[in-house]
């Protein structure tokens, strides 16, 4: 008698950062949606809720440290954890609403606490980081207030390019794809179920790749 082994991939591990300065509301549904829509396709789903987990965002350095790294448990449990999820993940989905075209701090202060050294890249002494990230993939899930002509006209889709040219880039992810839902003040049903289909499907080309 022989056994055979499954040729089908492990499930892809997605790990789903939201943050804002309110919970609840919007940011809240399209997060419990995300993880909803990820669970459905086999992904294994971390979650990181930013404002629930009562996560500080300022980064503090002492007189002697060049840069932020790699954190111990006992020292910062939550950022340990945090580092540790971005290292297990394939891939990123970071959902937030937009101020002044940049995300609110208490995302900035994710990326500046969790893509740190020996997590998301190596500094050197000389030269540029070493990014560690390459062969993720990313999706950025983005609410405005403003039009969508304000974004991309106006200010050239600059807190999408945040994510994708400063950020994902850095560390060695290439594969960044972008959604925004503009003019939130006009949002109706009919509009809003549009944008959720096609965060589905992003969410399901995400969970694809391996």
């Amino acid at each position: 008698m022989t056994s055979s082994k499954s040729n089908s991939p492990d499930p892809a591990r997605v790990l789903v950062i939201h943050g804002g300065a309110r919970s609840g509301g919007l940011g809240q549904r399209l997060a419990d949606f995300t993880v909803e829509c990820l669970e459905k396709t086999g992904a294994q789903c971390r979650r990181h809720d930013l404002l629930a987990d009562g996560f500080d965002p300022v980064l503090r350095l002492g007189s002697a440290e060049p840069h932020a790294t790699r954190v111990e448990a006992a020292e910062e449990p939550l950022v340990a954890r945090y580092q540790a999820d971005a290292i297990w993940a394939h891939g990123f989905v970071v959902l937030h609403p937009v101020y002044w075209f940049a995300p609110p701090a208490l995302v900035k202060g994710w990326v500046d606490r969790v893509f740190v050294h020996d997590v998301a890249l190596r500094q050197k002494p000389e030269g540029s980081p070493e990014p560690l990230f390459g062969g993720k993939r990313a999706l950025v899930v983005q609410t405005f207030n403003a039009s969508r002509t304000v974004d991309l006209a106006l200010f050239r889709g600059l807190a999408g390019s945040f994510w994708k040219r400063a950020v994902f880039a850095s560390v060695g992810i290439g594969d960044v794809t972008r959604l925004a839902l503009h003019e939130l003040p006009q949002l109706d049903t009919e509009r809003l179920a549009r944008f959720e289909d096609r965060l589905a499907e992003a969410l399901a080309k995400l969970a694809r790749k391996q």
